[in-house]
């Protein structure tokens, strides 16, 4: 259970600084917080420590996963009739048709260079606190191996969005950063993880939950490696397989939706999460996003959904229809709980509401179009806050990179049974597990985007197997967008960086 003295810290410090609310993309870090005013006790100390953690949800799974799986074969937010249009932004994701000025791409930088500002904040003043007489949770050592892997965390979702940025590890300074190639942020990351894993914490440790552990780093590095040659131009197959071996106290469970259950905080496949607490740590309503504006009475919600998310069709027909993990997606009528059909109040007012697969069009279609994801467990009238705690990374997600660079390495043979024990989770057997000739790179992709599905890879994935620029559902091919362009406001302020 989460009763220790470090996750009450961490929830008195998300209610204190409004954890549901952070939403303003132009928030900054000033620098008047000095350890006089701000590091004189224990608690203190460990608030400012505990700070960085609060922006996982908008860095993570929000302006990452936005930016990452809307600009993806999976997930759209279609206009349906009068709403979601929101300015073009959804569609501009969608057609790859961005500008500089995108408001989501601009949360992207500005949320994770925030964050990388409260590991510096911290990492910077407590060089001048003495702690030998504080009762902090953890060690010191333990707080600022953290502070340094989470920045690096950071860099990651920097390179893996824009490629070459600025490495910063001081508070303001300098004022206007040169960004440095993407190989030397890699190294940067790769020499702070090898500077601080020792210190980090372990599963099981009463500190780790929600922390950044060795697991986590060595799941880092594990991405970083998969991903080397689209970053760096250098393939680095087995230096991931290394990383993913070195991963300890994970499984892979026997059951797909374990990790996604509202109570999911023992589950033995999640790595590394983002604690949510129904009333205590809120902020977490992806329901939101993707459920009908009836599925209110229908789940006994507290608010109304918005009707925005759904489906691509050919990415819900990418499932066979004896895979149990299409059972994440809401299809055909809507029932409440007492078997009542729920109905439509827009394009179907007062008609059954039946979720279609088919959409009309990204720009032209209806309220019922597109089916919804809920891989993440919506439990039958609790608070409209998902108890549910947010995966970043989960073991599954090591065991099929390990495959893939095996793949890649010319060594399916080793890969097949990695695969196919994913398979037979979703099926329940054999019938449809691989062979080594059918486990072809574009069905190795594909079947991570069923494993992975609405989980914040897509788009990382299609980049590495060179599909980023294929035409899918209701888009054409483009070319080029690889890459998101660094937001006009930091070219605007920094004139070391341009477009």
């Amino acid at each position: 259970m989460k009763t220790n003295r470090l996750y009450n810290s961490f929830t008195a410090l998300l209610i204190l600084i409004g954890f549901a609310a952070c939403t303003n993309l132009d928030e900054k870090v000033y620098s008047e917080t000095t350890t006089k005013t701000f590091y004189s006790s224990a608690e203190e100390v460990t608030a400012n420590y505990l700070k960085p953690y609060t922006r996982l949800y908008v860095t993570s799974s929000l302006a990452h996963w936005i930016c990452g799986e809307l600009s993806s074969d999976c997930a759209a937010w279609t206009q349906k009739g009068k709403h979601g249009y929101d300015g073009g932004k959804w569609q501009q994701l969608h057609y790859h048709t961005w500008t500089p000025e995108h408001h989501e791409i601009k949360g992207a930088w500005n949320n994770t260079y925030q964050a990388i500002g409260y590991c510096n904040e911290f990492l910077n003043n407590i060089e001048t606190v003495d702690v030998s007489n504080m009762n902090l949770p953890v060690s010191i050592e333990q707080m600022k191996a953290e502070m340094r892997a989470l920045r690096a965390y950071h860099y990651y979702l920097l390179v893996d969005n824009f490629r070459d940025v600025p490495v910063v590890t001081k508070v303001g300074e300098p004022r206007s950063p040169e960004p440095l190639a993407a190989a030397a942020v890699i190294q940067f990351i790769e020499d702070e993880i090898a500077a601080v894993i020792n210190d980090l914490p372990v599963k099981g440790d009463a500190s780790a939950y929600g922390h950044f552990t060795k697991a986590a780093a060595h799941m880092l590095l594990a991405k970083v490696y998969l991903n080397s040659e689209v970053y760096t131009g250098t393939a680095r197959w087995q230096d991931c397989i290394n990383e993913v071996d070195k991963i300890q106290g994970y499984t892979m469970v026997a059951d797909w939706k374990e990790p996604f259950k509202a109570r999911n905080e023992n589950c033995d496949e999640n790595i590394f999460v983002i604690p949510f607490e129904e009333s205590k740590i809120t902020g977490f309503y992806h329901h939101a996003f993707m459920m009908h504006y009836s599925h209110q009475q229908g789940f006994n919600l507290q608010y109304m959904p918005w009707n925005g998310i759904v489906v691509q069709p050919d990415h819900y027909r990418s499932f066979d229809v004896a895979d149990t993990r299409l059972e994440q997606f809401l299809v055909g009528p809507q029932f409440d709980q007492e078997g009542n059909p729920l109905l439509g109040v827009e394009e179907a007012k007062d008609e059954p509401l039946v979720l279609t697969v088919d959409i009309t069009s990204m720009t032209n279609s209806r309220e019922d179009e597109g089916a919804r994801s809920v891989k993440y467990e919506v439990v039958i009238g609790e608070a409209w806050e998902l108890n549910n705690d947010y995966v970043i990374w989960r073991y599954t997600d090591a065991l099929m990179m390990k495959a893939e660079a095996l793949v890649r390495l010319s060594k399916a043979a080793d890969a097949l049974p990695i695969v196919n024990d994913v398979r037979e989770r979703a099926f329940g057997n054999a019938d449809h597990n691989y062979t080594e000739a059918t486990l072809t790179l574009d069905e190795f992709l594909a079947e991570r985007g069923r494993e992975f599905s609405f989980e914040g890879h897509r788009r990382q994935d299609l980049v590495r197997f060179g599909k980023f620029g294929d035409a899918w559902w209701d888009k054409k091919p483009t070319t080029g967008k690889e890459v998101f362009p660094y937001p006009l406001t930091a070219t605007d302020n920094n004139p070391n960086l341009s477009n």
